[in-house]
């Protein structure tokens, strides 16, 4: 995966829904382009968090560049 790859994804028109599955067997369900951030170092992801994931915080994951291998639409 690269920035690219994931630039192309956040500014598809129509935008899709997509999972990013990383190294570590953790998966990210981007369901707005907001969600995802493309640096030119790592990823940032933001998502909610698992104990509580309908009340609206969210939490930030910083990931390397290494550790994403793949997306799949949703």
């Amino acid at each position: 995966m690269t920035q690219m790859d994931i630039r192309k994804l956040t500014r598809a028109e129509p935008f899709k829904p997509f999972r990013v599955f990383l190294t570590n067997g953790e998966s990210f369900d981007i369901n707005y382009p907001d969600m995802i951030l493309a640096t030119a170092n790592s990823v940032v992801i933001s998502a909610p968090p698992e104990d509580n994931p309908g009340l609206g915080s969210v939490s930030f994951q910083m990931r390397s560049w290494e550790h994403l291998l793949k997306t799949e639409f949703l």
